[in-house]
C-alpha cells in the first residue's frame, strides 16, 4: 500500500510539473552609433564697436554664433564650450587685446527648429544637456552670444577669438 501512495504522488506530480511547462523568447537589442555632424552657421559678431563702450549680443540677436548639428533621432547630448576671456588684435603689435565675457544667459540650444526664440537657456561656462530632434528632422540648433568691453586706450583694428562648441553622446 506505501508504494501504491508513493508511486501515485510522482503520477500526481509528474503530471502537474507538464501543467506548468513554459516557453521563452529571447530579448535582442542593437545599439548603434550615429555620427554627429556640426556645422557652423553664423560667427558671433559685435560688428564696429566704440572705445570705452561695451557692446552685447544676445544669444536671440541675428548677429549671434550659430551651429547646426545632426546626429541620432530623439539623442540626449551632452553641450560645453571653450570660451575665450580675450579677443586679439590681430592689425596691431602683440598684447593688444579686448576682455570678452559671456553671462549666465549667453547660450541656447533648441532641437529641429533654427529659431533662438522658445529654445532652452543655458550658462555656457557650465554646459547642457540637449536632445536631437526627432526621427524626420533629427537636428538641434545652438546659439550663443557675448559682451565685448573695449578699454579707452584700445587700438583700432580686428579683434578675434575663438568660441569652441563640442558635443558628446551621453
Amino acid at each position: 500500500m506505501r508504494k501504491a501512495l508513493v508511486l501515485a504522488l510522482c503520477v500526481g506530480l509528474a503530471a502537474r510539473a507538464a501543467a506548468q511547462a513554459g516557453s521563452s523568447v529571447s530579448a535582442d537589442a542593437v545599439v548603434v552609433t550615429v555620427g554627429m555632424t556640426i556645422s557652423t552657421l553664423r560667427d558671433l559678431n559685435f560688428g564696429t564697436v566704440i572705445k570705452g563702450v561695451p557692446s552685447t549680443i544676445l544669444p536671440t540677436a541675428v548677429n549671434a554664433g550659430e551651429w547646426q548639428v545632426s546626429g541620432s533621432a530623439n539623442a540626449f547630448v551632452i553641450i560645453s564650450f571653450t570660451l575665450p576671456t580675450q579677443l586679439t588684435n590681430i592689425q596691431a603689435l602683440p598684447g593688444s587685446t579686448m576682455p570678452i565675457a559671456f553671462s549666465a544667459l549667453a547660450a541656447i540650444w533648441r532641437r529641429s527648429t533654427n529659431n533662438p526664440v522658445g529654445g532652452t537657456v543655458f550658462n555656457p561656462a557650465l554646459g547642457s544637456v540637449g536632445r536631437f530632434g526627432p526621427p524626420a528632422n533629427p537636428t538641434m540648433y545652438v546659439w550663443i552670444g557675448g559682451t565685448v568691453a573695449p578699454a579707452v586706450a584700445a587700438k583700432p583694428g580686428i579683434y578675434q577669438g575663438n568660441v569652441i562648441v563640442s558635443l558628446v553622446y551621453q
